[in-house]
């Protein structure tokens, strides 16, 4: 109370300032302006915000559009959902980071990855009722599918405890690979989700294929969207209801060392989706479930400790943006 309130106007002075010292002699607004940082999308960072600036009502947390997060409480009860990527069959790895933090897993499986068959090799002495279980098997999604349900009947978990995504995603397989897909094995995996696994996926809408081809933030958002309403239609033409099928997605995202830009798309993106639930007459299926994943792209190979900072930053971005899985590649 004892300081005069700056104004707008006091801060375009200074910035006039600064900026002539550099050889540049703009005023007022301009200088505002040439601080502005042009992103892709047409999209302009402007380099102060104030209240005064309009904005879309959020919302409250746990509500519809569920801009602000998808529960109420925020991530303050549980933490963020610490998933971890693992390519290869090393069980004592998987061990050691679910004993140091790692709280559910993300497993590459079929070519190129663990072999479905290693499945049970890989997750023995796994909680598979505490620690979920994120599959990805490209073509493979249904047999790598079938095996990590049988662990489950095997080790006699109730199906209401499990959590996690069976990782079905034909259409971002054949982005990522142009190797075109079937979606029919899809809709008994679904179906089965539905009826004896309520927590459990059985598609991820990942979005990373175009997120590392070069697309802009809203590209990764469109090509999410679009692909998330084809595999509604496909669930709700093979008899699902829309809620149900809803229940059946969980979407991957690229997170940036862009931290304003990575919240912003997050958030976005639960606007979306919820927007689609309405439209699809389901207003009330909660919000995207989001996992997010920092950026492969954005890594540089040399003077590679870098990557550490970027990671980091990414990381704070995704759990600020409201992610409830977060993995943190290796720099």
């Amino acid at each position: 109370a004892e300081f005069p309130d700056a104004n707008l106007d006091q801060w375009h002075s200074l910035v006039a300032g600064v900026l002539r010292k550099s050889g540049k002699e703009v005023s007022g607004a301009a200088a505002e302006d040439a601080l502005s940082t042009a992103l892709e999308d047409g999209l302009r960072t402007r380099p102060l915000y104030t209240a005064h600036d309009a904005a879309p009502d959020p919302g409250f947390p746990g509500f519809a559009p569920f801009v602000r997060g998808a529960r109420a409480e925020g991530h303050t009860t549980g933490g963020w959902d610490v998933r971890q990527r693992h390519a290869v069959a090393d069980n004592t790895a998987v061990l050691t980071d679910l004993e140091n933090g790692v709280t559910s897993l993300w497993l590459v499986a079929g070519e190129g990855g663990i072999p479905v068959a290693a499945l049970g090799e890989v997750l023995a002495g796994v909680y598979l009722d505490l620690a979920p279980i994120a599959l990805d098997a490209g073509s493979e999604f249904a047999s790598a599918a079938g095996e990590l349900l049988r662990l489950h009947d095997e080790r006699g978990i109730d199906g209401k405890a499990v959590r996690g995504s069976l990782g079905a995603d034909p259409l971002g397989h054949a982005a990522r690979t142009g190797e075109a897909l079937d979606f029919a094995p899809v809709v008994p995996l679904a179906r089965r989700c539905a009826e004896e696994y309520p927590g459990l996926r059985a598609l991820t809408v990942d979005a990373l294929p175009y997120h590392e081809a070069g697309g802009s933030a809203a590209q990764e958002l469109g090509a999410s969207i679009a692909t998330g309403v084809a595999y509604l239609r496909g669930l709700t033409e093979a008899g699902l209801s829309v809620e149900q099928a809803c229940a059946q997605l969980e979407f991957r995202y690229a997170a940036t060392a862009d931290q304003f830009l990575t919240i912003a798309k997050l958030r976005a993106a639960r606007r979306l989706w919820a927007r689609v639930a309405e439209v699809c007459g389901a207003p009330g299926v909660g919000a995207q479930a989001q996992h997010a994943v920092v950026s492969p792209v954005m890594m540089t190979r040399r003077d590679p400790w870098v990557n550490m900072l970027r990671a980091t930053i990414a990381t704070l971005a995704a759990g600020v943006g409201g992610a409830e899985a977060v993995t943190v590649l290796p720099f």
